[in-house]
């Protein structure tokens, strides 16, 4: 949970919220004024710049716009299809020869 402070405890104690979300990742204060609803928040500008960039990123994956990273490489034992081949053709022919061989069983 985040501390929360008046603007004027703040004021009083600026020194210290700096240091405390400067000096922790991710930390962050709640500066509220009496009789309003709307707030302020305090926080380091190197954890914003990660939240500013971490929006960034995802705006551009929905926006479609995302490209991966230059030194990915995808590792694995996949293959391309090719037009007309279905990799499922192996598993439905094995499936359907022990669909027959059940059915044999249960007539014979």
């Amino acid at each position: 949970m985040a501390q929360s402070f008046t603007i004027s405890t703040a004021r009083q104690k600026f020194f210290a919220l700096f240091q405390t979300v400067t000096g922790h990742r991710g930390r962050k204060v709640v500066i509220t004024s009496r009789g309003s609803e709307r707030h302020a928040v305090l926080v380091g500008e190197s954890y914003l710049n990660e939240l500013e960039a971490a929006a960034k990123r995802l705006r551009d994956i929905e926006s479609g716009k995302a490209h991966p990273a230059s030194d990915f490489k995808l590792i694995g034992s996949g293959r391309v299809a090719q037009a007309g081949d279905d990799p499922l053709d192996d598993i439905r022919l094995d499936d359907n020869a022990l669909s027959e061989r059940k059915l044999v069983s249960f007539e014979g």
